[in-house]
């Protein structure tokens, strides 16, 4: 019996995760509205109205604080992932590289905000994001921080442990909408997934079109 414990833990875990993720989009759902008639339909949620944010105490791949004005004056593309991630993330970031390469438009900035700040230093961050583009951010902070930004914007995240017992052996699943935040530093869309260049740019310029501050 006692050998069946470390499975059932496991799968305790991953069940209790994927139950918090799927309240996650459906808590996310909740908080935005259907595209209405003035905004053709578009690969994303949008919220209604823009969801204020308060960027608690954060720190960006370069060294220096990450704040409120890092989002106001411009467009904004975040995403919440992290270096170890075997699929998702380097897939989104590639992505998005490749949306700011054929993008008609000046692109939004983009920022990578870890869930993972026990093993995502900064310098890991800056390596790992200037690897897609040499403007893209990486951000990082305390637990506690990463946890009161992901509240606000209604992004799960769950630590699953891995088999070795090792502290460092884990994965984390999260959400993959990236979201995206308009020049007065509001939540205003999440775009969802799959992600293409194409449907980012689509869902980018059609919401940028009918934005009024």
């Amino acid at each position: 019996m006692a050998s069946t414990r470390p499975l059932f833990r496991k799968l305790l875990v991953v069940s209790f995760a994927l139950l918090a993720m799927a309240a996650g989009f459906w808590l996310a759902t909740k908080l935005t509205t259907p595209a209405s008639d003035n905004l053709p339909d578009i690969q994303a949620a949008v919220v209604n109205p823009a969801r204020q944010i308060a960027v608690p105490e954060l720190i960006k791949h370069d060294g220096k604080a990450f704040t409120n004005e890092d989002l106001k004056g411009r467009w904004t593309l975040v995403f919440f992932g992290y270096t170890h991630c075997p699929d998702i993330c380097p897939m989104t970031m590639n992505v998005l590289a490749q949306a700011k390469k054929i993008a008609r438009n000046e692109f939004p900035q983009v920022v990578l905000v870890s869930v993972d700040p026990q093993r995502d230093t900064v310098e890991m961050l800056g390596e790992y994001v200037r690897y897609f583009d040499a403007d893209f951010i990486g951000v990082t902070g305390t637990e506690n921080m990463i946890e009161a930004l992901t509240l606000q914007t209604s992004v799960v995240y769950m630590k699953v442990p891995g088999s070795s017992g090792d502290e460092n052996d884990y994965l984390i699943d999260h959400s993959s909408s990236i979201l995206l935040i308009n020049p007065e530093g509001q939540l205003a869309a999440f775009l969802k997934g799959p992600h293409t260049p194409g449907s980012i740019n689509d869902s980018v310029e059609k919401i940028q079109a009918v934005y009024q501050p």
